[in-house]
C-alpha cells in the first residue's frame, strides 16, 4: 500500500525575525536619546549664546589676577579692604572688558537687572555721577543673566555711557556673592581694593559722599 508523505512542510525559523525585532528596539532607543541630546543642546544654544541677531554669547567670569596687581597681599574677596576679584565680560555689542582694565580710576562696579526696580530708579543717577567725574570714575554695570537685547533696551531708555557687561551665565554675580537682592554696587579704588559695598539702591546722597571723600582729594 501506498504510503503518502503527510510530514510537515518546512517553516520558517522564527527566531531570526524575533532577534530584528529585539534589534530594532535598541536602534529607538538610540534614535530618541540622540533626539533628546540634540534638543538640549538647542535648548542651550538659545538660553546662553544669545537670542539671534549675532548677539554677545555667555563667554566670560572671574579670571586670575595677577600677583603684581594685587596690593594687600591676599586672595582677592568681594569685601572691603580686599583686592576686587578680576573678571572678564563682554557688552551687549560682543566687546570684551576686564575690570582690572579700569586700574588708575574708581570703579563703580554696579550689578543690577532690567526687572529690577531699584535699579531703573538709580540709573539716572549713576548716569549723572559717570558724567560728571568721567577724569576719575567709571561706572561699570554689571547685567545679571539677561540677554543682549534687554540690556541694550535698558541702556537706550536711561540713555547710559557708562559701560554694561554682560554676567550671561551668572559666574561674577555668584563670586561676588549677589544674589536676587539687586541692586549691588562695590566701590573699588583705582588700586583694585574695594572700599564700599552698597546693598540696594545708591541714593543720591551716597553719590554726594563718593565724590567728596574719594574724588575731591
Amino acid at each position: 500500500m501506498d504510503v503518502t508523505d503527510v510530514s510537515t512542510p518546512d517553516l520558517p525559523d522564527e527566531r531570526p525575525q524575533r532577534r530584528r525585532e529585539y534589534s530594532g528596539a535598541g536602534s529607538t532607543l538610540g534614535a530618541a536619546a540622540l533626539i533628546i541630546i540634540v534638543v538640549g543642546l538647542a535648548i542651550w544654544w538659545f538660553e546662553f549664546r544669545g537670542d539671534g541677531g549675532g548677539a554677545a554669547g555667555a563667554g566670560g567670569g572671574i579670571i586670575e589676577l595677577p600677583a603684581a596687581l594685587n596690593t594687600t597681599g591676599r586672595p582677592p574677596a568681594a569685601e572691603p579692604g580686599r583686592t576686587a576679584p578680576d573678571f572678564g565680560l563682554d557688552s551687549p555689542g560682543g566687546a570684551p572688558m576686564t575690570l582690572a582694565g579700569f586700574r588708575g580710576k574708581f570703579v563703580l562696579v554696579n550689578f543690577w537687572a532690567s526687572w529690577c526696580g531699584p535699579c531703573r530708579a538709580e540709573a539716572p543717577h549713576l548716569q549723572a555721577l559717570h558724567q560728571r567725574s568721567a577724569a576719575r570714575l567709571v561706572v561699570l554695570g554689571v547685567n545679571q543673566q539677561e540677554s543682549p537685547t534687554t540690556a541694550t533696551d535698558f541702556v537706550k531708555q536711561f540713555e547710559l555711557t557708562y559701560p554694561v557687561v554682560l554676567d550671561r551665565a551668572g559666574g561674577v554675580s555668584e563670586a561676588y556673592r549677589v544674589g536676587r537682592g539687586l541692586p549691588v554696587s562695590f566701590l573699588v579704588d583705582p588700586q583694585g581694593v574695594i572700599l564700599r559695598i552698597f546693598l540696594g539702591r545708591v541714593s543720591p546722597d551716597d553719590l554726594a559722599a563718593i565724590e567728596r571723600e574719594y574724588l575731591a582729594r
